[in-house]
């Protein structure tokens, strides 16, 4: 098609597609954030601790050793997010190799982990040559679990009027 000017123009149905195509990814990001509920500020940090001690409580092969310094609050867009921090095993997690080994992990995890609002972890991914599992609960944290006998916290949605370590009681 041309515009009269020697230019070739998109026909009208290829734009309206896309712009259809980024709109529902939009509202499926927007859907996804607008679901979470916020979690009271002063329940915040005993809720995901106590998630973190059953959860590496079934992975007794590690002694696991939370790190302090990666515990934080931040305001995002107007929202609260708390990410409680990292656990550390020290060495690589046992009996896990690459995406080997994973589904005795789940199986043990998963029951703990609906106990403490979490839903399933998924199948092992990758990303570089690093393999980890993940899931979220109903307040938007992501926990993720990776072959390096890490154990991660982050994004969760708190109700509180100031965005503070304070707020939370840190």
């Amino acid at each position: 098609m041309s515009s009269g000017t020697g230019q070739r123009t998109r026909p009208a149905s290829r734009e309206t597609g896309r712009v259809a195509v980024f709109g529902a990814l939009a509202l499926l990001v927007a859907g996804c954030a607008a679901g979470a509920e916020p979690l009271p500020a002063q329940d915040a940090v005993a809720h995901y601790d106590a998630a973190a001690d059953a959860l590496t409580a079934e992975l007794p092969a590690q002694e696991w050793t939370p790190n302090a310094v990666q515990r934080t609050i931040q305001e995002e867009d107007g929202t609260c997010r708390y990410s409680p921090g990292v656990w550390e095993a020290g060495e690589t997690l046992d009996g896990v190799s690459g995406d080997q080994g994973w589904e005795e992990v789940t199986d043990r995890l998963d029951p703990v982990l609906a106990e403490h609002g979490f839903e399933d972890l998924g199948a092992p991914t990758r990303s570089g040559a690093l393999y980890s599992v993940s899931t979220h609960d109903g307040h938007g944290a992501e926990l993720v679990l990776d072959e390096q006998g890490r154990l991660s916290l982050r994004g969760a949605l708190i109700d509180t009027t100031t965005c503070t370590k304070s707020a939370l009681g840190l």
